[in-house]
């Protein structure tokens, strides 16, 4: 597929869908705290469960997934950081460096990076599990983070902020105990060959496949909430970082580690996706530059529809 074929066939779909998500928070007023509360208790643990289960990963493959992770968030956050010096510099304000190093470091992994995933490495059957299976390991990892680092980063050092609340926050998100449970049922059925109830099977099977519609939806849902404002250059050294940088840094990553075929691409395109709306709705909780944050989000999420098409196209015809 061309460059136009992948915007036409893989982000269309997906934009599609975020805007009727969008149209209908403008005509109707969804609870959008209801329906990202479904997604995070409900759709995403079955899909991480699913995917771990069922997943054709092997543990050589978790471990570089963690690797190449460990190694882009790293340098992501140090080069977003040191960049965010000059926009400190010209603003004189602590508080947007925050913000823009989250809005670089955490993307939209779930909402947005699995029905890319679903629609760019189809339609084999095979490439698709294995696709979202990476892509949901990702997920995981970036929701873990940006409840950590992201929360602190935010927070910003707010006195009433403690790191006994930050660690109660991480430990009441679900995907810690779905990933334990799958991963400890995956051994188990190995072992002895054990099965789930066919409906509890069948049960966790639809709310994997309902993630995709109902997580655009939410998308489009929150994007209408959000406050876009004029392209400024500390959102334009954002949107850049995020999509340009991330990427760019992702494929020099693979390289060395030596990761190859389906999972590189998968990695590389994974790391070229638009700004988290997880971390607009951080940066409002602790009013840390929530504007700056949702307006990244907002012109992150316009501009992929280009740079995530490029992405995949060069992902596939070299990585």
């Amino acid at each position: 597929m061309d460059v136009l074929e992948i915007a036409w066939r893989v982000i269309a779909p997906i934009f599609l869908m975020m805007g009727s998500g969008w149209l209908l928070q403008k005509r109707l007023g969804l609870d959008v705290g209801s329906l990202t509360r479904l997604n995070f208790w409900i759709f995403v643990p079955a899909l991480l469960w699913v995917k771990i289960v069922d997943s054709p990963l092997a543990a050589p493959d978790l471990w570089r997934i963690a690797a190449h992770f460990c190694l882009l968030f790293a340098t992501m956050g140090a080069l977003s950081w040191f960049a965010a010096r000059w926009v400190e510099a010209e603003n004189g304000n602590g508080r947007l460096k925050r913000a823009l190093t989250a809005s670089v470091l955490f993307y939209n992994s779930g909402n947005y990076g699995i029905p890319v995933a679903q629609l760019a490495f189809g339609p084999s059957a095979v490439a698709l599990q294995f696709a979202v299976a990476v892509q949901a390991i990702v997920m995981m990892l970036q929701n873990i983070t940006n409840f950590t680092i992201g929360l602190a980063l935010h927070a910003g050092g707010r006195p009433d902020s403690t790191a006994r609340q930050t660690l109660s926050a991480v430990f009441k998100l679900p995907m810690i105990y779905t990933l334990v449970a799958a991963w400890t049922w995956r051994w188990m059925a190995a072992r002895w060959s054990l099965h789930l109830p066919i409906p509890v099977d069948v049960a966790l099977h639809f709310g994997a496949d309902a993630l995709v519609p109902i997580a655009l939806i939410t998308l489009g849902a929150q994007m209408a909430l959000l406050k876009s404002a004029r392209l400024t250059p500390a959102i334009g050294l954002a949107c850049f970082g995020r999509l340009i940088i991330g990427p760019a840094l992702s494929w020099a990553f693979v390289s060395v580690l030596q990761i190859h075929g389906a999972l590189a691409q998968s990695l590389i395109v994974s790391a070229s996706f638009p700004t988290a709306v997880n971390s607009a709705l951080l940066a409002l909780e602790f009013d840390n530059e929530a504007d700056f944050a949702a307006a990244t989000v907002f012109y992150s999420t316009l501009f992929s529809a280009v740079t995530v098409s490029l992405v995949i196209f060069l992902a596939k015809l070299w990585a």
